[in-house]
């Protein structure tokens, strides 16, 4: 099982944990992140549009996805 963080773009503290198992497709995980934030993530599970969060070789961990949201947020 892993333990992966999202941001929704724009807005400034919604990151968020989802877990998923390494077998589970994309499909299934697009359902997770929108079973866990029914009430913000308003399309269709299969709109959901990911992104890797890295700088260079290094994951973006909870604090840099919240300050990448708020920059995006200012836009």
């Amino acid at each position: 099982m892993f333990k992966l963080f999202y941001a929704i773009v724009g807005e400034a503290g919604s990151v968020f944990p989802v877990d998923i198992d390494a077998g589970q497709s994309v499909g299934d995980l697009k359902d997770a992140i929108k079973a866990k934030k029914p009430n913000k993530i308003t399309c269709d599970a299969d709109e959901l549009q990911l992104f890797l969060a890295k700088k260079g070789d290094a994951w973006l961990n909870g604090d840099d996805l919240n300050t990448m949201a708020f920059c995006l947020e200012r836009r």
